[in-house]
């Protein structure tokens, strides 16, 4: 088993596992369209704000999803999450399997300093 992305922090089955929840798939597609509380998500996932955080530090641990902070008009901000996946393609080709995650907003410069991290 082979991981083709140099931007790789969460590992195979971590990823696996987040995109075979029900919430975390709703949540990353919603914030996917515009960033989102967690009582818009739990308001839209029809479970619990703590239920909602839970899933937001896996995904937010797996770098799927990302922490903002959106102004209101009264001064005071709100803490929202955007996703960060663009694409999850696996591959099983010729006895081998290879994996691949793209991240929306992601430049030359953040790729490469995750690969200099790697090292």
């Amino acid at each position: 088993m082979t991981d083709e992305s140099v931007t790789e922090d969460a590992d195979l089955s971590t990823v696996v596992d987040l995109l075979d929840d029900d919430h975390a798939r709703t949540i990353l597609v919603a914030t996917s369209a515009e960033p989102r509380s967690a009582s818009e998500l739990s308001d839209r996932c029809g479970v619990s704000v703590s239920t909602i955080y839970r899933r937001v530090d896996r995904l937010t641990a797996a770098d799927l999803l990302e922490e903002q902070t959106r102004p209101r008009a009264d001064g005071h901000h709100d803490t929202v999450y955007v996703s960060t996946l663009e694409r999850f393609e696996l591959a099983i080709r010729d006895g081998d399997l290879t994996w691949h995650i793209e991240r929306r907003g992601e430049d030359v410069a953040d790729q490469l300093s995750r690969l200099w991290g790697n090292f």
